[in-house]
């Protein structure tokens, strides 16, 4: 007997569905691009029971003609493409002719549509282990699809679904991805009767991204536009320090196709480079636009992929684009941008907002003002209009900050982080031109280190002399540096450099443009001001000016915040001088009758 079979078309469907209809989420992701394949200007998405016990998506796209509709539920049916050549071009969302018939496999579907050709429109049931119907109904143009009890009688499938709470967070997030890159269109999310998400058509990207993830991110959204060769980069990336701690908000798409690509995503975090500490993340939708006989959308089931031909030429020219767009982009006032610096999302190290408990006894007590010199002097007042304006020294505390005020507002600079970024800068700047500034050294400095160190050092010799160090042999486990990168020659000893040599070995990466980078920023992190180094008015004077000269001058080269601004209204709640109490208690001991602003 025949141990092969050809599986019958019941059971062909239904593995069908185990690829394409994963969960709710991957329902509604079908439906709306069935609906925006439809010129759909709105979509509403209405789901029960996180989608598992129910999913309605409504369009007012062209609608299914009366014909079409009994057969747009069997395998293999679409109107996207009709002959070999179309593969080679597929400009639509669909075109595999699956989504509803596997979706008709696996739970009960109900259509009902109308043509914008047709008077009447249609309505289709299909319920799993029965015959499809077909009758005439009163709608306006487009298309509504009813999907409910999804994977009732396939309980191995149902059993493996999240909660209701988390497949309803993953249909959420299926219509935030195509909201964010279909800001010409509506969408609408009700669940389980509330309205969570509901973005009118034809908004601008900013005001999407207002409404879908806050004003923080939409004031600080660079617009990308960018074309190189072939290849058309558009969206917007968000200016730092606003970030996340994951990918969840990198977005891209190919020719408005939602898709995930972890290497368009390090060519993203590459461009951002030292604007972001370790552990923080982009956030980005870009659309990219290849010429369409280059790419192949017939590679996922789900379509989450696609392939392009020339991929690492396009994800360096992503990371172009990317970068420059950052480097063009006007730095905001310093009010702005230091201002994110105590966002909670953006910093882990914030002050409690909440006021300190006041009372009498405290309003009542003098503290000594401590002096951090003449203050008063004009010697002190810096003009710095890069950096949105004056500001006036108060001095350097803890040998590490830098304390300025300006507008109502005491500012902190870390000496070390902008300085760093300083160097990095210079540094970055001389490899560009390579013209790097090298100190020669009167009497070569002999490293003594491990074996292996020496060879992995002495095979970057060539890339380290790129940027200023001569390094060779000295036979044994020694090595000779004769030269070094300028700026940090004062540093010059055998301690700093080989606490040096440990963080280069330590980058452990092929020599590529990003162990480059790395190797900067460590050479510039060696050579920057330390904590713990006092700093003379002079020397406060000359790195305040060096840094508002500096582009990206509000991280250091590893992302850290440079510039922290504590405002006016934040140190009187944190001195109890806000509040309707204090001012009565004021007022009562000055005999104040009248209102007073303080």
């Amino acid at each position: 007997m025949s141990r092969i079979r050809v599986l019958d078309d019941a059971l062909v469907t239904l593995i069908a569905a185990g690829e394409v209809i994963e969960n709710p989420a991957s329902v509604v992701k079908e439906l709306i691009e069935n609906s925006l394949d439809a010129g759909a200007t709105h979509i509403d998405v209405n789901i029960r029971g996180g989608g598992i016990d129910s999913i309605v998506v409504s369009d007012n796209g062209s609608g299914i003609l009366k014909e079409d509709v009994p057969i747009c539920v069997l395998r293999h049916s679409t109107s996207k493409i009709s002959k070999r050549a179309d593969l080679d071009a597929i400009m639509t969302y669909g075109f595999r002719g699956e989504a509803l018939a596997t979706m008709t496999a696996v739970a009960d579907v109900k259509i009902t549509t109308r043509h914008r050709s047709e008077e009447i429109g249609s309505q289709l049931v299909a319920r799993i282990g029965a015959d499809v119907s077909v009758t005439p109904s009163n709608r306006s143009t487009g298309t509504r699809v009813e999907v409910t009890d999804l994977f009732s009688r396939v309980p191995a499938r149902r059993k493996h679904l999240g909660s209701e709470r988390v497949e309803g967070q993953r249909v959420h997030e299926v219509m935030i991805k195509h909201a964010i890159v279909r800001n010409d269109v509506g969408f609408r999310l009700i669940r389980d009767g509330e309205v969570i998400l509901d973005c009118p058509e034809g908004q601008s990207a900013r005001e999407r991204v207002a409404l879908l993830w806050g004003s923080d991110v939409a004031k600080n959204l660079v617009e990308v536009r960018y074309r190189e060769d072939q290849i058309q980069i558009t969206g917007f990336i968000v200016r730092p320090p606003v970030s996340r701690g994951n990918r969840g908000r990198e977005y891209f798409s190919v020719l408005k196709r939602p898709i995930e690509d972890q290497r368009l995503s390090k060519a993203v975090e590459s461009a951002y480079s030292t604007l972001l500490m370790s552990g923080r993340f982009p956030i980005c939708s870009l659309d990219i636009s290849p010429p369409i006989s280059h790419v192949d959308a017939n590679v996922h089931p789900a379509k989450r992929e696609v392939r392009i031909q020339n991929i690492d030429e396009l994800v360096s020219t992503v990371r172009r684009a990317v970068k420059l767009a950052l480097e063009l982009e006007t730095p905001p006032e310093v009010t702005d941008t230091l201002d994110a610096f105590v966002d909670e999302e953006t910093v882990p190290y914030r002050y409690d907002r909440q006021p300190f408990e006041t009372t009498e006894r405290y309003e009542d007590t003098l503290i000594e003002q401590q002096s951090f010199g003449q203050i008063d002097s004009t010697a002190d007042i810096l003009h710095l209009e890069e950096i949105g304006g004056v500001f006036r020294v108060i001095g350097q505390i803890m040998e590490v900050y830098l304390l300025l005020e300006f507008d109502e507002a005491l500012v902190v600079i870390d000496q070390h982080a902008a300085h760093e970024r300083v160097l990095y800068e210079i540094l970055r700047k001389q490899v560009n031109e390579g013209k790097t500034a090298v100190q020669e050294l009167l009497e070569p400095i002999v490293l003594h280190l491990d074996t292996s160190d020496v060879e992995r050092i002495l095979e970057l010799a060539d890339v380290l002399e790129d940027i200023g160090y001569s390094v060779s042999s000295f036979g044994g486990n020694e090595i000779l540096v004769s030269s070094l990168p300028e700026i940090l020659g004062k540093r010059a000893n055998e301690d700093e450099l080989i606490s040096l040599v440990d963080r280069i070995l330590d980058i452990g990466e092929d020599v590529t443009e990003k162990f480059m980078d790395d190797l900067l920023r460590v050479t510039a992190c060696h050579s920057a001001i330390r904590a713990g180094q006092t700093l003379s008015n002079s020397e406060i004077r000359k790195l305040l000016l060096e840094l508002s000269k500096t582009p990206n001058r509000y991280n250091c080269a590893h992302g850290r915040p440079t510039i922290l601004r504590i405002d006016r209204e934040e140190l009187d709640r944190r001195f109890g001088r806000t509040g309707v109490a204090y001012f009565k208690r004021y007022k009562a001991r000055h005999g104040i009758k009248d209102d007073l602003d303080l």
